[in-house]
């Protein structure tokens, strides 16, 4: 057995013989109407990384590469959302996207400081410069694949991306990420941007959600599509965070 399935398997082990409740998995397909399969959430959640935020045993040092890797995935997001909102003929889908690329740029109803910025801030204040870190291969892979998902001629593979793939499952991943940060002892108010996106990217997903249903009901056939590039995106993200435990495991030897 290899370095990295033994660690899995470890982190799985300790998870599940610890008293400490699975996060409501069935709960994030349902809210989704079968949209989003329980079964990539399962996958999701089972990575040794999440598994170890939930039991509070990740470490801080962890718990910045982490924050250094998302840095890295996260910069780009007001690319994937202008490259999604080129695909879109109609202007009604375009102004309903926009409010959430203002909301991103601190335009909108989420406070008045760009999301880039209020992450870049926390960085400083934990002594974490991202710039002299470059991506873990896992990492580009990921922001080269919802990039390409949203620059499709067909909007669905952008909103699979980007709204199933990423911000309807926000909420879920950084509840996870909290409980970690939290125990590891970071300061609760240091940790605003998570929890602002707890609450904040529920609504960004419902717009988006909004577009989906109106598409779908226009075409059946979109809901094959929207799924097959939910998959590829919460697949690229499972391995985002399987390459944090490879980092991890290596700089242990």
């Amino acid at each position: 057995m290899n370095p990295m399935t033994t660690a899995l398997a470890e982190a799985k082990a300790a998870y599940y013989q610890a008293p400490v409740p699975a996060y409501p998995i069935a709960a994030v397909a349902s809210d989704w109407n079968g949209l989003i399969d329980a079964r990539w959430i399962e996958r999701l959640d089972s990575t040794p990384f999440l598994l170890r935020c939930r039991l509070g045993t990740a470490t801080r040092a962890e718990l910045l590469r982490f924050a250094v890797q998302q840095y890295h995935y996260s910069r780009h997001f007001t690319r994937y959302l202008c490259a999604l909102l080129a695909s879109f003929p109609g202007e009604s889908e375009r102004n309903a996207l926009i409010e959430n690329l203002f909301e991103e740029m601190g335009l909108g109803g989420l406070g008045a400081k760009p999301h880039s910025k209020i992450y870049a801030e926390m960085l400083k204040a934990w002594g974490v410069d991202p710039r002299t870190s470059l991506p873990l291969p896992s990492t580009q892979a990921l922001v080269d694949d919802v990039l390409l998902l949203c620059r499709q001629r067909d909007p669905m593979a952008g909103l699979g991306a980007l709204c199933l793939g990423a911000e309807a499952i926000v909420p879920h991943i950084y509840s996870q990420l909290v409980a970690g940060f939290l125990a590891a002892g970071f300061p609760a108010e240091e940790l605003y941007f998570f929890t602002l996106h707890i609450a904040g990217d529920d609504e960004h997903a419902l717009t988006m959600k909004k577009i989906i249903d109106a598409e779908v009901r226009r075409d059946p056939a979109a809901l094959g599509r929207l799924r097959k590039a939910a998959q590829r995106a919460i697949t690229r993200r499972i391995a985002f965070f399987e390459g944090l435990t490879e980092e991890t495991h290596e700089l242990q030897q």
